[in-house]
């Protein structure tokens, strides 16, 4: 069983932000692959599936995202997730140019919140997939952090997003089947 996970922000407000490219990315791997509807439990919304030969668990956490782990938490003991090396979590990452994608299975948060409140409960080992949401505006104009991340994607960028979601989507195997490697290389 793997527990994947999108991080981002709960309200409508938030929906097109930075912050909230986890959650875009579940919500796509739910449609796209014909995940049942998601439920509302462990303050977040989850969908479960045998897929690819296994039984994958998509989880939003509805808590803000500096409040990521607790829900992360509940999820993964309740489903009895064997270790740590059975859990995905999509986030953004502010040190990356946008849309580049790293895939890291161990470390620190790099100043995201999110990732530091998970690794107050699981440890530096679990699986990262970052999305990268710097852009030359950010670069140029001196932006608090706190503010960018919480500002909406461009529409040139949404159109992006669009082509990111669908390849992340079309080689979710590779993540399933822990091979972040393969992944990166065809996104």
């Amino acid at each position: 069983m793997i527990l994947i996970v999108g991080l981002g922000n709960p309200g409508k407000e938030f929906k097109k932000t930075r912050h909230n490219i986890g959650f875009e990315i579940i919500n796509e791997i739910q449609k796209e692959l014909f995940f049942p509807s998601f439920i509302r439990k462990f303050n977040g919304v989850y969908s479960k599936k045998y897929i690819f030969n296994q039984e994958v668990i998509l989880f939003k956490p509805m808590k803000f995202m500096n409040l990521s782990g607790n829900p992360t938490q509940q999820v993964f003991n309740f489903f009895n997730i064997e270790n740590t090396d059975n859990l995905v979590v999509f986030h953004d990452d502010l040190d990356l140019e946008f849309p580049i994608i790293r895939c890291k299975t161990i470390g620190g948060h790099g100043g995201h919140n999110g990732i530091r409140n998970i690794i107050g409960i699981f440890g530096e080992k679990f699986n990262r997939i970052k999305v990268g949401i710097k852009n030359s505006f950010y670069n140029d104009n001196n932006i608090p952090a706190d503010k960018f991340v919480l500002a909406n994607f461009s529409d040139e960028e949404l159109d992006k997003i669009k082509l990111l979601k669908k390849k992340i989507t079309n080689n979710l195997e590779l993540i399933v089947n822990k091979n972040f490697c393969s992944f990166k290389s065809k996104i």
